[in-house]
């Protein structure tokens, strides 16, 4: 267990899963002091970050006392019970609006039903404390949206905190929530994850379960987020619990005793630019250099080699990015249609003018890509490579200094894993000379998730980087 709990300055809200669960047991505090905690960072970082977009505190209230009479009656339902969890709003919770970002939608209409991930963190007994923000049907790679305005980055209030899961990392870094669910589908995990010194596991395919059917898959997959490993293994076990409604859903349970089996003898291959041939900035470079020599120094064998591409990712990538959001934009009557964001139909537009040679051109690409990823993690049993090309850029921007918004090429790691299906975690890397974060990822083999993490923990326990809190919560305590 982490002994958070002994650290100058550390609250209910600073604790991990492990932590809060031992309190609750011994009677030191409840899940309603865990969740009054987190509301107590919302009242204080809220109107700085703008990381929660909904709140229904008596529902929370009520989720935190049925929690803390199984503890009293020692009937709980396991390590997630009691803890306080913050939801992405794209994901839906029965009961509660599910705005996607966008002012087309109601706020007055509560989903009807959770979805899976929800679900099953609702049956483990997790105390939900709010919605958190998303940019418009996660279209940016920044958190900005018409109805909720500008999300902004704990650790420098100027920068973004990335996207689209922007809003889970904001609240996850400042306490809002213990643990946070965000949604990938071309880096939308692990790209706040590496802004705001967070770890987040974009699950591969089918490993967490999905409803309703989505335009969006097989890329987008719904994935945990939080501030220490062992945190995210304990997310993982429950959210890829099987649900009848995903046909795609996998019968194989998560098995978190081998996230935990040394990692030595290992091999992963280091690559600087995912055969990309974008090279990231001097500082990500070398963030990749400190956890490679973390994984040698818990016994992993490192070596330099990249995949070779058989066509750019970019091209197939851009195909299905701009085709998804055009099927997506055509469920909604016209009136709805024409309140969403600009950005939407621009992307719309492109997807709507590719023909169909083109889209079956892209099938067979992504299927080429796919084998050659497959093929190579044959050969390693996983890929250290960056995440993103720099830190977090300014808040006012939709890409860094010198780069298109809305154009893939400044970002090309993480979209290859959407299309491969593979899973891909997000690893704390240490910070820049301006204290802002730096993240890179690991990736591997369909259904090596447990390996991932295993991988993920051996850093933690050498670079120690996740105890590094914002500047904005330090100074407030």
């Amino acid at each position: 267990m982490r002994d958070h709990a002994s650290k100058p300055g550390m609250q209910l809200a600073d604790l991990s899963v492990a932590d809060l669960g031992a309190g609750f047991r011994s009677g030191a505090f409840s899940p309603v002091d865990a969740l009054e905690s987190a509301f107590a960072r919302v009242d204080a970082f809220q109107g700085q970050v703008n990381a929660l977009v909904f709140q229904d505190r008596e529902t929370s209230r009520a989720m935190a006392e049925a929690s803390a009479q199984r503890f009293r009656q020692k009937s709980t339902l396991g390590p997630l019970d009691g803890i306080p969890v913050s939801v992405k709003d794209l994901t839906p919770v029965a009961g509660w609006p599910n705005r996607r970002g966008s002012r087309a939608l109601p706020m007055d209409v509560p989903a009807s039903a959770d979805a899976p991930a929800t679900a099953r963190l609702r049956e483990a007994g997790a105390v939900f404390v709010g919605k958190t923000a998303t940019p418009e049907s996660g279209s940016r790679i920044v958190t900005r949206s018409a109805v909720h305005g500008v999300t902004r980055n704990p650790y420098a209030p100027d920068r973004t905190p990335g996207g689209s899961s922007g809003g889970s990392a904001a609240a996850l870094a400042l306490g809002m929530g213990t643990l946070a669910t965000g949604t990938d589908g071309a880096g939308s995990i692990r790209i706040p994850a590496a802004f705001c010194n967070l770890t987040g596991l974009k699950p591969g395919f089918g490993r967490v379960p999905a409803w309703p059917p989505s335009h969006f898959m097989p890329h987008s997959v719904t994935g945990p987020m939080a501030r220490c490993m062992d945190d995210l293994v304990a997310m993982t076990e429950v959210m890829a619990r099987a649900d009848p409604r995903d046909p795609f859903g996998w019968p194989v349970p998560f098995d978190a005793a081998q996230a935990a089996v040394p990692v030595g003898g290992r091999r992963v291959a280091l690559s600087y630019d995912l055969g990309t041939g974008r090279a990231p900035d001097p500082e990500i470079r070398s963030a990749l250099e400190a956890v490679a020599d973390a994984l040698s120094d818990a016994g992993v064998e490192m070596e330099l080699a990249s995949p070779r591409w058989p066509v750019p990712p970019s091209e197939p990538f851009e195909v299905f990015w701009t085709t998804s959001y055009a099927g997506f934009l055509d469920l909604y009557p016209e009136h709805q249609a024409r309140e969403m964001d600009p950005l939407l139909h621009d992307i719309t537009a492109r997807g709507r003018a590719c023909d169909t040679l083109t889209y079956h051109r892209a099938l067979n690409d992504r299927l080429a890509i796919t084998t050659e990823s497959h093929a190579f993690l044959t050969r390693y049993d996983a890929i250290l490579c960056p995440s993103v090309i720099g830190p977090a850029f300014d808040i006012e921007a939709d890409a860094p200094p010198g780069e298109t918004p809305d154009d893939w090429s400044w970002s090309p790691y993480c979209y290859i894993f959407n299309m491969t299906g593979q899973p891909a975690l997000a690893v704390p890397a240490g910070f820049d000379l301006g204290g802002l974060p730096l993240g890179v990822q690991l990736a591997a083999r369909t259904g090596r998730e447990e390996l991932l993490l295993s991988l993920g923990s051996a850093v933690e326990a050498r670079l120690g980087l996740l105890d590094r809190r914002p500047p904005m919560l330090v100074d407030s305590q």
